[in-house]
């Protein structure tokens, strides 16, 4: 089998391409997160 290196390249690329794809996901939520805190302060502060 002369494959290895293609199947290890290939390897890698799933695994970064799964690791990208969980950064962005917890990035997002962690935005998602922070924007709704911001909004519910706004609306905290217009109350008073």
């Amino acid at each position: 089998m002369t494959g290895g290196l293609t199947w290890d390249f290939v390897t890698w690329m799933s695994l970064a391409m799964v690791a990208i794809a969980i950064f962005i996901i917890v990035f997002l939520v962690y935005k998602v997160i922070a924007l709704m805190n911001r909004d519910a302060e706004a609306h905290k502060n217009n109350e008073h």
